[in-house]
């Protein structure tokens, strides 16, 4: 029974480690790079089935804008 209970425990850290390190693999492309390039393509559509993805590109461009930064004050 011991035995049993040490195999399933060994198999579960692996299987939490591989899950972990599937879910923050940093290879994956940031999907933010090119949302520019979606959000002018829906918008230069001239089909009227767009209004939903033009919805969706433009919700999409609101969650990557990056917040700007404060410049600090120059020293005196």
């Amino acid at each position: 029974m011991k035995t049993l209970l040490r195999n399933l425990s060994i198999a579960l850290l692996i299987l939490t480690i591989t899950v972990l390190a599937w879910l923050t693999d940093p290879s994956q492309e940031d999907p933010c790079e090119s949302i520019d390039d979606d959000v002018a393509g829906v918008l230069l559509g001239d089909d009227e089935s767009m209004e939903g993805m033009e919805t969706r590109a433009l919700g999409a461009a609101a969650q990557c804008k990056k917040p700007k930064k404060d410049t600090p004050p120059e020293p005196e």
